[in-house]
């Protein structure tokens, strides 16, 4: 792993910043020089190993996006009110996308496997840089979440299918 203050020197060039950003596929539709502005908003931040970056239910602040490092995302199962594992993120991915739409509390927690640092979008300067950037940006980025939101529920449902046929099939096995 790199070490902070090697990450923390890229973190300082916009133009590598950007380049981050411009991976994320809601930021897609930005140019150049829209993702430059919107990198100057954020923050470095570093995460300790164990350590959450955010707790379910709690309130909403931003975006992340893992610039080094590796991280959990866990869900609270309602009937066992234990945590189930959905995902493990690295370098590259991002979580918080949500905040950037509402101020509804955090759906899941996201912890640190390993040291992580990231790129943190406060959700108000997001919201801000939006609508001072104009409507054209603000339809191009709306537009690009809607197709990202369709994807995201063609595969809900297409997994949905899967374990439902699954549990049936195993439901209405012989045992000989």
């Amino acid at each position: 792993m790199r070490t902070d203050a090697a990450v923390l020197e890229k973190f300082k060039d916009p133009e590598w910043g950007a380049s981050k950003l411009g991976e994320i596929t809601i930021f897609r539709r930005f140019n150049a020089a829209e993702l430059m502005k919107l990198y100057a908003q954020g923050q470095f931040q570093v995460l300790r190993p164990q350590s959450h970056a955010v707790i379910e239910g709690e309130a909403t602040r931003g975006l992340y996006v893992i610039l080094d490092g590796t991280v959990s995302v866990y869900k609270t199962d309602p009937g066992t009110n234990s945590m189930a594992r959905l995902a493990v993120l690295e370098s590259g991915a991002y979580f918080g996308e949500l905040s950037l739409f509402d101020s509804a509390p955090r759906s899941a927690t996201v912890s640190a496997e390993t040291t992580v640092q990231c790129f943190l979008l406060d959700a108000k300067a997001f919201n801000s840089f939006l609508e001072a950037a104009g409507e054209n940006l603000q339809l191009r980025f709306y537009k690009t979440c809607a197709e990202e939101l369709v994807d995201r529920l063609r595969k809900l449902n297409s997994d949905y299918i899967t374990s439902q046929n699954m549990l049936w099939r195993h439901a209405f096995r012989h045992e000989d």
